[in-house]
């Protein structure tokens, strides 16, 4: 059975914009021939597949990013891009668009709306290589190695209990195991294992090719060989005081642990290993299943993944979580309570206020010092990317030049701590962020001139996993009924329909996930102090 086959997941569970918008409204969706109503949440993706290929799913999906959710990020509208292999979008108009963002995720953080206002950069074609290459590796009849399955839900983790440590004279011979089973390697496959098995950053291996003259078959094969006999050596007898260790260390870790935790869990990781001449702790590092490193974290799986496991579950929880809730909360995910506080202060836009900070943007009875204070701050709003966002109402001082004010609540949802001045990247160049008196975003004059914004017009603001500043303007209504309007506040512009799915695409949009009857949407608006919305929703 193939990959493709394997899958038991629908469209909407790969593009989380799907499950925001009310896709029975997006008339590209609806009448496509052999597939039924309702397909991207009902049908399995392989079924899908059978029926538009990868390319014509592409296009689709690129037709809706455009059409529909150009404030997204490319990356927000198909998650599974940030595990796709950059080469494997080989495009030359791909090629151009990493080029002009810097980096793959420096492109996967663009918008559709970004990503066309980039100089020569087509983004219909870009977004249908990225798209295309996705599926191409999800197709039944694709041999590629799948992506990972996206988890809508948190899917919990059971916790290891601890085990002891082996003794220590044990753990002091280990040095001396892997030395005398690495100790006869050749010249050339040494270089390899210094420079790509067991190296902190690999190096290119057609770089090493020409170093050693030989052609780059020449150092996969040799790659090939070592990472066999390693997986031979630690099927042996004689290594397994070694997998214990291997053992002791996954149990210990959890889903995740900080490098210098890990490179300090025993006295010989910092050694240099004689056979090798690295230290002890990269080999360890490249023997461990199933974890990565990424940056400062030593992670069970993808990094990237985990953070959002941890964002999606203190997103839904009933009430914002206090920090000893949270960190409560995460130990379902696998995270140690040793260094659950320290995983998320790493979560991006994720980061907790101090109990003593009060929101001057919300009502007294809110909760504070909460992880999901964003939630409960007056004009924010989680959009179909899964960001919250702030509304600006454009005033004659915003176009003039003026500072704009930010709650609080989501000052500390982009990462500002009191105190702090920073620089963030815009389309239109940088813009200060500070917290002294309180805090305040620099002039977005430049900005609001670019988009033609007037005096009463909205903005939606928020800041993008690479710290870049992502603005979205809505021209002031002109007419229309109360719950166009109240939806138009919190950012939807779709044909309104009913008041009861107006109800609750905004309760969906204040963080209230599961389905609320109208006076808890209502005590919800008046707890974030939203009086405009009050005020239309009656």
């Amino acid at each position: 059975m193939s990959d493709g086959e394997r899958m038991n997941f629908c469209l909407s569970d790969l593009v989380p914009p799907l499950r925001w918008s009310d896709a029975a409204r997006i008339t590209a969706l609806a009448d496509r021939p052999g597939l039924p109503d309702a397909w991207w949440r009902a049908l399995p993706l392989h079924r899908v597949l059978a029926v538009l290929d990868a390319e014509a799913l592409g296009d689709l999906l690129t037709e809706l990013a455009l059409d529909h959710w150009p404030a997204a990020a490319v990356g927000d509208v198909l998650p599974a891009l940030h595990v796709l292999d950059p080469d494997e979008a080989d495009d030359p108009q791909v090629a151009i668009a990493l080029d002009r963002a810097g980096s793959w995720h420096g492109l996967l953080a663009l918008s559709g709306r970004e990503l066309a206002d980039q100089p020569f950069v087509k983004a219909r074609p870009v977004l249908t290589a990225l798209f295309t290459a996705v599926f191409l590796r999800m197709s039944p009849e694709s041999p590629a190695e799948s992506l990972p399955e996206p988890m809508p839900e948190p899917i919990p983790e059971p916790i290891p209990e601890p085990v002891e440590d082996p003794p220590d004279e044990q753990v002091s011979e280990l040095p001396e195991l892997i030395d005398a089973a690495f100790g006869d390697l050749d010249d050339q496959t040494w270089m390899v294992a210094q420079n790509r098995v067991f190296a902190d950053e690999p190096s290119d291996s057609e770089q090493l090719a020409r170093l050693l003259a030989v052609h780059p078959a020449v150092i996969h094969d040799l790659e090939a060989a070592l990472r066999d006999r390693l997986s031979h050596w630690l099927a042996l007898p004689e290594a397994k005081p070694y997998t214990e260790h291997l053992t002791w260390l996954t149990d210990t870790f959890g889903a995740a642990v900080p490098k210098d935790r890990f490179v300090a869990a025993a006295e010989w990781h910092g050694r240099e290993l004689r056979s090798l001449e690295v230290p002890a702790w990269r080999f360890v590092l490249a023997t461990l299943p199933g974890h990565r490193l990424s940056g400062d974290w030593l992670v069970a799986g993808d990094i990237e993944d985990l953070r959002e496991r941890t964002r999606s579950l203190i997103a839904s929880a009933e009430r914002p979580p206090t920090v000893p809730q949270a960190l409560e909360m995460i130990a379902s995910l696998g995270i140690r309570p040793d260094v659950a506080r320290q995983w998320l202060e790493s979560v991006p836009q994720l980061r907790a206020q101090k109990a003593s900070q009060i929101d001057p943007d919300r009502q007294p009875g809110g909760q504070q010092g909460g992880l999901k204070d964003v939630a409960l701050t007056r004009r924010c709003f989680r959009q179909p990317d899964g960001r919250w966002w702030l509304r600006v109402d454009v005033s004659g001082d915003h176009l003039d030049g003026g500072e704009v004010p930010l709650p609080s609540g989501f000052a500390a949802y982009v990462g500002l701590a009191p105190g702090e001045d920073r620089t963030v990247r815009s389309a239109a160049g940088e813009v200060g962020l500070s917290w002294h008196a309180r805090p305040i975003l620099g002039s977005l004059s430049r900005i609001l001139s670019e988009v033609s914004a007037e005096e009463g017009s909205h903005i939606f603001l928020t800041l993008s996993e690479e710290g870049m500043l992502r603005v979205r303007h809505l021209p002031a209504a002109n007419g229309g009924d109360e719950t166009s309007r109240a939806l138009r506040l919190v950012g939807y512009t779709a044909p309104s329909g009913t008041p009861e799915q107006a109800a609750r695409v905004i309760a969906a949009r204040v963080g209230l996930t599961a389905p609320v009857e109208r006076p808890e949407l209502l005590a919800r608006l008046r707890e974030r102090g939203d009086r405009d919305l009050l005020t239309l929703l009656g």
